[in-house]
């Protein structure tokens, strides 16, 4: 039985309505329309179906990272910095590959040293 895939089954036939950032014939860059994470989140996703991270093809994969790059370089420029996540097994909710551009209030942090002393 296939697995809902939100990607493949809404976005990338542009049934639901995001915002666009970055599209090759490969790969797709979009705020999603429900905030996730951090006050800038943009997803990036191969447009054909990839399980995980762990499946994917290095040919692909360096498409994928070119965008991710492209647009953690316009994160950067506009917010001072940001995180680039993505998540495997039992962690990642959609079983799509999907990896994360987000920066400002709300990204997960570091726990310093001090802070887990106490």
């Amino acid at each position: 039985m296939r697995e809902p895939d939100w990607y493949c089954d809404e976005v990338i036939p542009r049934l639901v309505e995001v915002d666009v950032v970055v599209e090759t014939d490969q790969v797709l860059a979009f705020r999603p329309p429900n905030p996730g994470f951090g006050a800038e989140h943009v997803i990036v996703v191969p447009k054909k179906h990839v399980r995980s991270l762990l499946e994917l093809d290095p040919v692909l994969g360096a498409r994928l990272l070119e965008v991710v790059q492209a647009v953690a370089q316009q994160v950067v420029h506009e917010h001072g910095g940001s995180q680039v996540l993505t998540t495997l097994g039992d962690e990642q909710h959609n079983r799509h590959l999907h990896m994360h551009v987000a920066a400002g209030a709300g990204v997960a942090r570091f726990v310093t040293r001090s802070e887990l002393q106490g």
